[in-house]
C-alpha cells in the first residue's frame, strides 16, 4: 500500500511541474537528492524536520521567513550569490519571482545548478533538538 500511495504523490508532482509528457520528454531529469527535495517539498528544511518534531527552530538561517523549498529558492538571503545566475538567466524572458513550475520547465539547468549548490546540513546545523 505505501509504495502505491508513494507512486501516486511522485505522480501528482511530476503532472504539476511537467504537465505534459512531452514536456518532461524534453528534459533529461536527474533525480538528485536536492532535486527531489525542491520539487517536492520532502527534505533537511527547517519546515519539514519541525513537522515530524525533529528540530524545534522553523526559521530560515537568514532570519526573514519559515525555512520551507519555496523560502530557499526565491527568498533566502544565504542563497543569494548561487541565486544570482539563475535570477539572470530568468530575467531575460520573465520576471522575478517566476513560479517554481516555470522556473523548473523553463530554467532546467540553470535551475539544477542552482539546487546543487543548496547544502541542506548547513542550513538546519545547530538547530537539533535532540
Amino acid at each position: 500500500m505505501a509504495k502505491k500511495l508513494d507512486t501516486n504523490y511522485q505522480r501528482k508532482h511530476n503532472k504539476r511541474n511537467f504537465p505534459n509528457v512531452g514536456g518532461s520528454l524534453k528534459i533529461k531529469l536527474n533525480h538528485t537528492q536536492n532535486f527531489t527535495a525542491i520539487v517536492t517539498g520532502h527534505g533537511k528544511t527547517k519546515a519539514y524536520l519541525h513537522r515530524f518534531k525533529i528540530i524545534e527552530d522553523l526559521i530560515c538561517n537568514c532570519g526573514k521567513a519559515v525555512q520551507t523549498t519555496d523560502n530557499l529558492i526565491f527568498e533566502c538571503e544565504t542563497l543569494t550569490k548561487e541565486r544570482k545566475r539563475l535570477m539572470t538567466t530568468a530575467l531575460q524572458k520573465n520576471n522575478w519571482p517566476i513560479n517554481k513550475e516555470e522556473l523548473i520547465r523553463k530554467y532546467y539547468k540553470e535551475f539544477v545548478k542552482f539546487i546543487n549548490h543548496i547544502t541542506f546540513d548547513n542550513l538546519t546545523q545547530n538547530n537539533n533538538s535532540e
